[in-house]
């Protein structure tokens, strides 16, 4: 019998041991490991745009400016970069001075300070500096996606810089996160799938976003993924998604008095349409346009059709 025993206890031993390696494995995986950036990509998107950095204090902004006229600032969605404009910037210089960015965490902007926290009110800060050092006083804004949320809270902690709003297939509400992105808010998880995302992963991501898959080419998805595999904006693409606060943006919503425009696409699959109607429902002066056979990225499946809205919206026609 204690031969018996003593047998066993090494048995025991083993699939401990292996279960303390796999651990010590994933664990420096998500803290330690640290993949390879894709800096030999050579941008087509960037060879034909004049843009340029600017210093905030916090960050070095890779941004572009176009055309004259009231000012207004695209901003773009989390994991995506100012590259999501291509289809608006031309014809929406033609009446005012476009302005894109990258926002923190996102495309070719790189971070200043250390260890940002990729929150709703840094997003805020840093949209509030980048107007100020470009001297804008006060601007017309549009938001994507997360940039919906960022340019919610921007307008209600700043609402003396804010003319009127586009919101597009916005993020804001306080509601269930698609399982994708609620992955990201678990600790390890979260690290593990910003490192070791695929090509693959990038076209299902993209695919997901337009009604019409066929727009998805191999350009897109290259321009997408190289600044994604940026050290800091792998970082910041967990932060931003356990950072952020939706119910705060949501009880805020009611107080944002700027005019805002609501564009959204009838078959997005990661922002269901019926958030549209209630964003009319709790904003004071809010009105809805639903545009069929369009998903997430209205702006890019869409453009002439969110082109010819924007520009009236903000006061000028382009036809």
């Amino acid at each position: 019998m204690s031969k018996r025993r003593s047998f066993l206890g090494p048995l025991i031993l083993i699939p401990l041991l292996l279960i303390c390696l796999i651990g010590a494995a994933v664990y420096y995986a998500a803290y330690f490991y640290t993949p390879a950036e894709d800096r030999e990509y050579s941008s087509p998107y960037l060879k034909n745009i004049d843009s340029q950095f600017v210093n905030t204090g916090g960050f070095k902004i890779h941004y572009t400016r176009s055309g004259n006229g009231p000012p207004v600032i695209l901003v773009h969605g989390a994991a995506a970069w100012l590259y999501s404009y291509r289809n608006n910037v031309s014809l929406l210089s033609r009446s005012f001075a476009v302005y894109t960015l990258d926002m923190p965490g996102n495309g070719y902007t790189t971070p200043i300070l250390k260890n940002p926290s990729y929150d709703f009110d840094m997003m805020s800060d840093v949209l509030l500096e980048f107007m100020n050092t470009m001297g804008i006083e006060k601007a017309n804004i549009v938001g994507h996606s997360s940039g919906g949320a960022w340019v919610l809270h921007f307008a209600y902690r700043n609402p003396g810089k804010v003319k009127k709003l586009v919101l597009i297939d916005s993020n804001g509400l306080d509601v269930p996160l698609r399982l994708t992105f609620k992955l990201f808010t678990y600790p390890v998880i979260g690290e593990l799938f910003s490192k070791f995302f695929t090509t693959e992963d990038v076209k299902t991501g993209l695919e997901d976003a337009f009604f019409d898959k066929t727009l998805v080419t191999d350009e897109m998805i290259g321009e997408i993924k190289a600044p994604l595999t940026y050290v800091e904006n792998r970082r910041a693409q967990y932060l931003s998604i356990r950072n952020q606060d939706l119910k705060m943006t949501e009880e805020e919503m009611p107080h944002i008095g700027a005019p805002a425009l609501v564009i959204w696409g009838e078959d997005d699959l990661y922002l269901d349409s019926a958030m549209a109607q209630k964003f009319k429902e709790i904003m004071p002066d809010a009105s809805v346009v639903i545009l069929e056979k369009c998903g997430h990225s209205a702006h890019e499946e869409k453009p002439d059709e969110v082109n010819r809205l924007i520009s009236e919206f903000f006061g000028a026609k382009m036809y």
